[in-house]
This record gives structure tokens, sequence and C-alpha cells, in this order.
């Protein structure tokens, strides 16, 4: 099972998770992404991207995002998400996560975002 790849452009974070967050992976994907937000203090950014490179989004993969975006506010980070594909936007749309998420169609468009404030 691949973990997610993290870079930093442009002094942000940002997690690709290119596969699809379900019952089997989910914890795994979870203590990796939080491990991945404990240490972005230390690495001199505010603001972390998970990019969803997966054409789907379970109800598993909703409540995995919902904890890390817990995890980010306590640590008072800015957690944007990208979900390229509207099948995902239409999931988190309809269980209203997107009203706690910014989430955005393109990496671009949230790193744009990132900038801006």
């Amino acid at each position: 099972m691949p973990l997610p790849v993290s870079h930093n452009l442009d002094d942000v974070l940002v997690i690709e998770l290119n596969e699809i967050i379900d019952i089997a992976n989910a914890d795994h994907i979870r203590t990796d992404l939080v491990r991945r937000l404990l240490r972005a203090p230390g690495q001199e950014t505010s603001v972390v991207v998970v990019d969803l490179r997966c054409s789907c989004l379970t109800s598993t993969g909703v409540a995995v995002l919902e904890d890390v975006q817990d995890l980010a506010a306590a640590l008072r980070l800015r957690l944007l998400v990208v979900a390229t594909y509207p099948f995902t936007r239409r999931v988190l749309r309809i269980t209203a996560v997107d009203q706690r998420l910014e989430v955005y169609p393109r990496l671009a468009t949230a790193l744009e975002a990132a900038r801006r404030r």
C-alpha cells in the first residue's frame, strides 16, 4: 500500500493522495497524514494542501479528511483540499464537509489561494 507523497511548493506542504481512501487503508493513511501535519510547523509552513488524485471519495475518506482538518486547526495550520474530479467534490458537497474544508478543483488554484492569506 503506497504512502501519500509530499513535497513543498512555495512554502506550502503538498500531500498527494493517489489512491482511494477506504476501510482497508484509512488507518494507514490517517496515521501518515497525522505524522506529516505534526512535522509541518517545523518545516516553516503554515499551509498544507491535501491533493486528492483519486476519482472517488468514500465515507471513510471523508472521515479521514475531517480528522485531518481537526488536527490542522489544533496545530494552527491552514488545510486546503484539492478535489480534481467532480464526483469527489460532489461527495464533499453532499456530506457538507466542503463547508468545513477549503476545497479547490485544481492544485494551482489552491496554491494561489494559499498565497492570498
